[in-house]
């Protein structure tokens, strides 16, 4: 069963392991199965280590930017 915190868990595994490319359509997945206030709180989790965390900061960014995070339709996924 997909909570926030094993999602979140998955999450930082990804981001310290840089396996985003591969990783993307699964993290999908994992949001797109949670109850929208959790999925909401992950992404606001994305947004803070992209915007503070030196080390997970980039690639938080790339997952949320350019990986297109940020424009998941969740109401479709």
């Amino acid at each position: 069963m997909l909570t926030y915190e094993s999602v979140r868990a998955e999450l930082l595994v990804s981001l310290d392991f840089a396996n985003l490319d591969m990783d993307f359509p699964r993290i999908v997945q994992w949001l797109g199965r949670l109850p929208a206030a959790d999925r909401d709180r992950l992404l606001g989790d994305l947004e803070t280590i992209a915007a503070t965390d030196a080390v997970r900061g980039d690639d938080a960014t790339y997952l949320l930017a350019d990986l297109g995070l940020r424009r998941v339709r969740w109401d479709r996924s």
